[in-house]
């Protein structure tokens, strides 16, 4: 009790000394933890855009689908099988889906298009295409004969809002797959490929034009909390015919993506390294100079029968004490900003808009508020000044007393 009221005094003796070691300490976690909470509100934006707002967390689809994308396998849905998905724990919502590829034409103009036929309702809770409408009105039923088209479709047909839409393709066992459909209006979708070639269709006028009555390519599930996904595909695992249902989450479903962040997030860990590194020998070089500010003070007390132990209990103290209040001070300095940047990300313009625009992610930079980055980072810059702060204990513990007091 004696060393740890000593310690608190020796702190704030020299308010200037701790100041300047507190506010070093502060800096470095404010710095790292807010590099972290960029780098993961990155990750979460590129997951959010890919999968939360096109794919869905999980798929089902027809065993065989995913090797060989063909209608031939897919499925036919019934109402006992939304049902055991829907009423599955943590299942928030289930999308339906029936996916194709047409040669889509305008007046003048011919492109291969991707077909995606969607549940009008249930759709609203993964691509919520009404929200993302630029022009025109959304449909109003699942039979509705008409299509949304992706922004940059009309300008590479050459066609306006209310023109028809020429489809030409191959439907369910090789059927001919053929129709006309006026363009209800367009959408924006944060990957540039799918405004470049997605059409929706009501999800029966879908079938109806793939001659696929009540089949689905796939359907698309989304969870309440993302962190349980697997224990949602093990239950769904049980509780659907495994023979008949291939379940993936959205991690096989996209692995480029997944190998993507992983390969980013060690580049991120190599710069964390250099900063930590640069932090640590800063911290070692004021806790140096703090020691040798006090070494007459430290020849005095050892010169009255300070035992060397007790003195380096002393410090050591002084050292967790100014470290935590460093590592609170910095978590506190970057949750603002954090938080700051989560509500209102930074927008990119330039080439590096372009750039992410290309990759299908949103040209911002959004931070994530995740309290585990902020005490993480907390706990290494405390663990890194601990470490560094053996040396300057050791030397201070060994010190000559006569020699110190002489200076």
């Amino acid at each position: 009790m004696l060393s740890l009221r000593l310690a608190w005094r020796n702190i704030w003796r020299n308010k200037r000394r701790t100041l300047i070691t507190v506010t070093s300490i502060a800096v470095a976690v404010l710095l790292s933890a807010v590099m972290r909470s960029m780098q993961e509100g990155q990750y979460q934006d590129m997951i959010n855009t890919t999968v939360g707002s096109f794919s869905g967390y999980i798929q089902i689809h027809a065993n065989g689908y995913w090797d060989d994308k063909t209608l031939d396998n897919s499925f036919e849905t019934t109402d006992s099988l939304l049902a055991v998905i829907q009423n599955t724990e943590n299942v928030s919502a289930v999308m339906p889906r029936i996916e194709s590829y047409a040669l889509g034409a305008g007046q003048q103009q011919s492109r291969p298009l991707m077909v995606m036929g969607i549940d009008v309702d249930a759709e609203q809770y993964l691509m919520n295409p009404q929200e993302r409408l630029q022009q025109g009105t959304y449909f109003q039923k699942n039979n509705e004969q008409a299509v949304l088209v992706g922004r940059d479709i009309p300008e590479r047909l050459n066609i306006t809002l209310g023109d028809s839409l020429v489809l030409l393709g191959q439907g369910f066992r090789g059927m001919s797959a053929t129709g006309l459909y006026p363009v209800k209006g367009t959408i924006s979708l944060p990957n540039p490929e799918l405004n470049r070639s997605l059409v929706m269709m009501p999800i029966e006028t879908a079938q109806q034009f793939l001659a696929a009555h009540n089949r689905l390519t796939a359907l698309a599930v989304n969870v309440d909390d993302p962190d349980n996904i697997n224990t949602v595909v093990q239950k769904l695992r049980t509780n659907l015919p495994t023979n008949d249902y291939e379940i993936m989450p959205w991690q096989e479903l996209m692995p480029e993506l997944v190998q993507g962040i992983e390969v980013d997030r060690v580049s991120g860990y190599i710069m964390l390294a250099v900063l930590y590194m640069v932090v640590g020998f800063g911290i070692l070089g004021t806790l140096l100079m703090m020691i040798a500010e006090r070494t007459y003070e430290f020849g005095i007390m050892l010169s009255v029968g300070t035992p060397r132990h007790k003195l380096a209990l002393i410090l050591a103290i002084e050292i967790l004490c100014i470290t935590m209040l460093g590592s609170v001070a910095g978590i506190s300095l970057s949750l603002p900003v954090a938080w700051y940047f989560n509500i209102n990300p930074i927008e990119l313009t330039g080439d590096m808009a372009a750039t992410m625009e290309n990759y299908g992610l949103q040209p911002m930079l959004q931070f994530s508020t995740e309290p585990s980055i902020f005490v993480w980072q907390a706990v290494v810059i405390f663990g890194i000044t601990l470490l560094f702060s053996f040396f300057p204990i050791l030397r201070a513990s060994k010190l000559n007393p006569i020699k110190a007091m002489r200076g």
